[in-house]
């Protein structure tokens, strides 16, 4: 809820195909508070928190789950898979089961976002939705969010193993690693969503029908066309500024509890 004005500055800019009406963070908050009121910087607020919270949760079990079901292919078969190339499939199907469970959510935000003129609620958008393009809706855009946070997913997932098992082998200090450990899902969450940021703005794009019936290839060369390579890293920014610290923040908070669990943590 804290970080949501960032995620509505990132969709108005997303979203804006041509033109310089919005141009950086501040210069669209102070737009969006000008235009629509300061509450319109939590717009989609209810859908993000319902989604935040399916994808969280389901994204983490399934996430251990696949883990015991790879690990038991790998001993059963007797395949040495390296810890990367692990945590990189593991990370790719967690993701795409939470964005498959989730996405509704997801959509009804980028709708409540690009809705300027007074504030939607749920049930009347998910009833417009379904009146005027079927429950299939709720689902439009899905390809590209599968692709693009499963390999989002899997790039993080893969980004903080490497770099958590190269801070380990540096044999430091235990409450040394308490702070280095969010640092390297930081690290992780950035190098993952640099590299797959132009499909979340795609995807986001087909959400709202910008690009009427196309694929996500070719959307993003519509978007190249037109708007230049850059075009396709619209709001980066406001993104990363977001989900560094919160991607650090929730895998150190996954991997301290399993510790805990686990009976391995005897420091605070």
């Amino acid at each position: 809820t804290i970080t949501a004005p960032l995620d509505v500055i990132k969709i108005k800019l997303q979203l804006q195909e041509s033109g310089t009406k919005y141009q950086g963070i501040l210069q669209t908050m102070r737009i969006i508070t000008k235009e629509e009121g300061p509450l319109a910087l939590w717009k989609g607020n209810i859908p993000a928190a319902t989604m935040y919270i399916i994808y969280g949760g389901v994204q983490f079990s399934s996430y251990s789950y696949y883990n015991t079901k790879l690990s038991q292919f790998e001993e059963s078969y007797q395949i040495g898979v390296k810890p990367g190339l692990h945590s990189f499939i593991l990370g790719s199907l967690a993701g795409g089961t939470s964005t498959f469970v989730s996405y509704p959510f997801d959509l009804l935000r980028t709708r409540f976002v690009q809705h300027s003129n007074g504030f939607l609620t749920v049930r009347d958008t998910v009833r417009d939705i379904c009146k005027a393009e079927g429950a299939r809706g709720l689902y439009k855009g899905l390809n590209t969010a599968l692709v693009s946070v499963s390999v989002y997913s899997g790039l993080l997932f893969w980004t903080y193993e490497s770099s958590r098992l190269f801070i380990n082998g540096l044999d430091l200090q235990p409450r040394v690693l308490d702070f280095v450990e969010p640092l390297c899902g930081s690290f992780a969450g950035f190098t993952a969503k640099a590299l797959v940021f132009p499909l979340d703005l795609i995807r986001k794009r087909l959400q709202v029908n910008v690009h009427k019936n196309r694929n996500f290839i070719v959307s993003g060369w519509h978007i190249v066309k037109k708007e230049g390579v850059k075009g396709l890293y619209k709001g980066f920014l406001a993104s990363v500024l977001k989900t560094a610290p919160t991607t650090g923040i929730s895998i150190w908070s996954y991997e301290y509890a399993l510790r805990c669990m686990e009976g391995g943590v005897d420091r605070f």
